[in-house]
């Protein structure tokens, strides 16, 4: 394959050129040193962006919904409690969080 010459690369080439230059002229520990701060920034970028994207839930206020329930015609005060107890075993866990 011919040599390309550097009068015909474009810019982003000659870019890309100019770190891999400098990537072979590193030492060994240079090189080693370069790898784990780039693996250890990706690493973090993702998990920022992966932070960011997690859903954001509303707390859930319990005495809320046994007041809408409450109002269902045929639903006790029995049923209510049995109810009431069913959520707090169920959402407590979830609205610490």
């Amino acid at each position: 394959m011919a040599k390309k010459r550097s009068c015909r690369r474009t810019t982003d080439e000659n870019i890309i050129h100019e770190k891999a230059v400098k990537m072979r002229k590193m030492t060994d520990e240079q090189l080693v040193n370069y790898v784990e701060n780039r693996v250890e920034k990706a690493r973090s970028e993702g998990f920022n962006r992966g932070k960011e994207q997690t859903p954001k839930y509303k707390p859930v206020s319990i005495e809320k919904i046994i007041n809408e329930i409450g109002d269902i015609r045929g639903i006790g005060a029995a049923k209510l409690d049995g109810i009431q107890s069913i959520l707090k075993k169920h959402l407590e866990v979830s609205t610490d969080v």
